[in-house]
């Protein structure tokens, strides 16, 4: 079985990478642009005039050096482009390129941009090589338009309009106004029918839209460009939502393919799932980098390559693009994870302590709020405007926080916990009603380990908001206990008891030298009192309570070389007997019997 995986694998692998040679191909098989005539030439927009004589010579210009090139190559015998013809093809998406910024787009989608400039100007040039063009003169130029009280000039007999764009970056320019742009493909279909006038761009939507010439260019070096390009006198008629057959089957051919590769990601990322933690959770980028990277690819082929039009192209594209930056989030949210666990492992950080806490959180913060751009530019390429998305987010963040004031509150506490690190994990701190040691500190409440073994929760909202005894940042621990002499010890024997305990703190390695107190304090009822007052140095409780029993055990054989005797409570009892006889009974009594002398 292990075999048959790794065979499967390793075909897999081979499989992607042919994939990924085969799209090198295409990209160096794609030729560079050759450097038109002054290449940076932009339309002129200053006046209804400049912009529909110059949309209609970048237009022609265009037309010539493609589609109106390739009907010229296929009266040849060749079979394939020669590379000045491919040259001058992509040239001619320069001029193309330059009359589309003639067209007010600001209502399309930014995603959808591309495709349907370079449809709706072919529509545009089609519609216009089918009316009549007005006179020059008639068209007003920049200084009739200053006078002019409308910034607006309507194409004669039509509701074609050309409108000043009045604010953003291209303001002061005159375009196609948007409501034009968006009503050229009704228009096309009303005027489709009409007889070219002379020196139209004949069947240019039709090669454009039916022909495959993006993969022609491709392929121009592998694949003969004759048994490819498809003309309109040659095409085939049979089309599906506006789409040839040959695209059909190119569409379906790449996103299966596009499938398969992810499919495949998908299953190496859950098969490494047996890695390490910090392993597994950067292999688990696979799945959402294949699809960051896919989608781009599919669309640029669908777009660039088959040149798929709407409203195919419009369906595919805002769900590639959808899908693209969901992914990106994912990838983003991911890469937060794995890098917060990576930056705890290098620094070596205990985990769920409050600087691995702190790192994680800072990183989560980061990838929200990269998170939170990511989805409002993807939200604004795909159509929706940004500000609505932000007020969105606004209003349902507005809505969450008054849902969960607490658990912000909490949320708040955990912060100010990990930026003044009052007590850190292991720390043994006294609160109110509660004395343990910290187990945890989250981003809700921490976890504090009783000396009874139970776990308590604390709120970080009420923790913040609390007296906190960090016992754990002591530098010296208090030692302070009574010993009990009895009254029948002789004073000699008590003074030097307390001079050799004085000197046996002083000399101990682990006590502080500068406050040792050991005198003698009270004449109790039962005993004479000896009061034990010191500080030793020691890290943590287990040590404090192992230093405790060696200076105690050293204090018991002081007593036994000194000969001093502890006292335990006793009480005296007189009880008369016979009257006017005393009798005295004593009686000692300690803690735990009763004894008559």
């Amino acid at each position: 079985m292990t075999n048959i995986h790794s065979t499967m694998l390793s075909v897999k692998l081979c499989s992607l990478k042919f994939i990924i040679v085969l799209s090198i191909l295409f990209l160096w098989n794609i030729p560079a642009n050759a450097t038109p005539e002054n290449p940076l030439k932009p339309i002129d927009t200053s006046s209804p005039r400049t912009t529909l004589l110059d949309f209609i010579e970048f237009m022609d210009k265009g037309y010539a050096t493609g589609a109106g090139l390739v009907n010229t190559y296929l009266d040849t015998q060749r079979l394939y482009l020669s590379a000045e013809e491919v040259t001058a093809m992509r040239d001619s998406f320069h001029y193309q390129e330059a009359a589309q910024r003639s067209l007010d787009l600001s209502q399309v989608p930014p995603s959808m941009r591309h495709e349907s400039a370079r449809r709706l100007a072919v529509q545009l040039k089609e519609i216009l090589d089918r009316i009549d063009l007005p006179p020059v003169a008639s068209i007003p130029d920049a200084e009739a338009m200053a006078k002019a009280e409308f910034k607006t000039w309507t194409y004669p007999n039509s509701e074609i309009r050309i409108r000043r764009i009045e604010s953003g970056p291209r303001a002061g320019e005159y375009l196609f106004s948007s409501e034009t742009v968006s009503r050229i493909p009704e228009f096309y279909e009303r005027v489709k029918e009409l007889p070219y006038k002379a020196g139209a761009s004949v069947g240019w939507y039709d090669f454009a839209s039916y022909s495959p010439v993006g993969i022609a260019i491709v392929l121009h070096q592998i694949v003969p460009s004759k048994w490819m390009v498809d003309t309109p006198r040659h095409r085939i008629r049979a089309v599906f939502l506006d789409q040839p057959l040959w695209r059909w089957c190119g569409v379906v051919v790449i996103l299966g393919a596009g499938f398969w590769v992810l499919h495949s990601c998908f299953r190496i990322s859950r098969r490494m799932d047996h890695q390490t933690t910090i392993t597994g959770q950067w292999l688990d980028l696979l799945r959402p980098i294949s699809l960051v990277i896919v989608m781009p690819i599919l669309v640029f082929i669908l777009a660039e390559i088959l040149r798929v039009s709407a409203p195919i192209y419009q369906v595919l594209t805002l769900s590639m693009w959808t899908v693209f930056y969901l992914a990106l989030t994912w990838a983003v949210w991911v890469f937060g994870g794995a890098a917060a666990s990576s930056l705890s492992e290098m620094e070596k950080l205990q985990i769920g302590s409050i600087d691995s806490q702190l790192i994680r959180l800072v990183m989560r913060l980061l990838t929200v709020v990269a998170s939170i751009l990511i989805i409002v530019t993807g939200a604004d390429r795909v159509g929706l405007p940004a500000y609505s998305v932000l007020a969105g987010l606004g209003v349902g963040g507005l809505a969450v926080a008054l849902a969960a004031q607490q658990t912000l509150a909490n949320l708040l506490g955990s912060l100010i916990i990990m930026f003044e690190k009052p007590f850190g994990v292991g720390d043994s701190i006294k609160l109110k009603d509660v004395e343990g040691i910290v187990e945890n500190v989250g981003f809700r409440s921490t976890r504090i380990r009783t000396s009874h073994n139970s776990l308590v929760t604390i709120p970080s909202s009420q923790l913040v908001n609390s007296i906190v005894d960090n016992m754990a940042l002591r530098q010296y621990r208090q030692l302070k206990t009574v010993l009990n002499l009895t009254y029948d010890t002789p004073i000699e024997k008590i003074e030097a008891f307390i001079q050799q305990i004085r000197h046996m703190l002083e000399v101990h390695p682990d006590t502080r030298k500068d406050n040792i107190r050991v005198v003698l304090n009270n004449l109790g009822a039962n005993s004479i009192d000896i009061l034990l007052d010191f500080f030793i140095k020691v890290s943590d409780s287990a040590t404090e309570l192992n230093v405790k029993q060696q200076i105690l055990i050293d204090i018991l054989r002081l007593a036994e070389t000194v000969d001093v005797k502890f006292a335990f409570p006793t009480q005296t009892f007189y009880i008369e007997n016979l009257p006017g006889q005393n009798a005295m009974v004593s009686s000692q009594t300690d803690t735990s019997q009763n004894r008559e002398k």
